[in-house]
């Protein structure tokens, strides 16, 4: 059943990427940091309202799940800034492989300090297969010649950020043995959409009022995003009261999720993977399987 959830979390976080990726495509008349702004407010609305609606709008909550939920919804405001800024200054391939490696690495050096939990063997080795196949897939494109400090310390705050934010859910969960799991999207999710509006009011109030006037399809997309992605959010707090190390269920997440985007684009796209990208792809199969054992 867990094995079950963990599939059915990974899809999910799939279709998130790739209807966002729809998303913006239909809408780029408007420019990347309107987009985003939009997206974020809307994703964030959603599944915290949603949430609400669903706990029947009864919310109260302890004293770790509210600094772990504003904390989040912090670390969520700071992720989507840095995603938009790292974009426009340097490789992509560079930005992806620093938000994946911080969520699979700051959670691991988390829990073997703080919460006691080591991995074994073999999950080691697939832990460290998988960091090879993220960069095998990300091989192209990946460069660092001509990226300024500015591009780097954006990357830097990408893997930080990407990293806290999981460790917050797993500390969340794990403090409060399963409990407060809508409160905790609602403080996350809901609290990142006011943060980010008041954030683009203060920036350009116009061009967020602009950006919120949506054509039908790519409302359509950004419907389907908030769906899948508030759902997907749901699960991963509940399997991490299943499984004994969260650095698992990420590493599972991250690669599978690289593994499908690929995918998507071969198939939906027309993209062409090369050999280096099969190669990723393979060993990051290897090291799902590894982990699942």
């Amino acid at each position: 059943m867990t094995a079950l959830l963990v599939a059915l979390m990974v899809l999910l976080f799939s279709f998130q990427s790739l209807f966002c990726k729809l998303f913006s495509e239909s809408y780029h008349q408007r420019n990347a940091g309107i987009v985003s702004a939009v997206f974020s407010i809307a994703y964030g609305a959603f599944a915290g309202i949603a949430t609400m609606f669903v706990a029947g709008f009864q919310f109260s909550f302890s004293t770790i799940t509210l600094i772990c939920g504003i904390g989040n919804a912090v670390m969520l405001l700071i992720y989507n800034t840095a995603m938009i800024q790292a974009s426009r200054s340097g490789s992509y391939s560079f930005q992806m492989l620093c938000m994946l490696y911080g969520a699979i690495i700051l959670p691991m050096i988390h829990e073997a300090l703080f919460m006691g939990k080591s991995l074994g063997a073999v999950q080691l080795i697939a832990i460290g297969l998988m960091m090879v196949s993220l960069v095998l897939m990300n091989l192209k494109g990946l460069s660092l010649k001509g990226n300024s400090r500015a591009f780097l310390f954006w990357c830097l705050l990408l893997f930080f950020s990407n990293g806290f934010y999981s460790i917050l859910m797993n500390v969340q969960q794990a403090e409060m043995n399963g409990a407060q799991r809508n409160e905790m999207i609602i403080l996350t999710f809901l609290g990142m959409a006011v943060l980010y509006t008041v954030y683009q009011l203060i920036r350009d109030r116009k061009a967020l009022a602009e950006g919120f006037r949506i054509p039908k399809k790519p409302l359509l997309y950004l419907l389907i995003c908030c769906i899948s992605a508030t759902i997907a959010v749901h699960l991963v707090l509940y399997v991490l009261t299943l499984l004994e190390n969260a650095t698992v269920l990420f590493t599972i997440d991250n690669g599978s999720g690289v593994v499908l985007s690929a995918l998507y684009s071969l198939i939906l796209f027309k993209e062409r993977i090369g050999k280096v990208q099969w190669a990723g792809i393979a060993l990051a199969m290897v090291s799902i399987i590894m982990l699942s054992l």
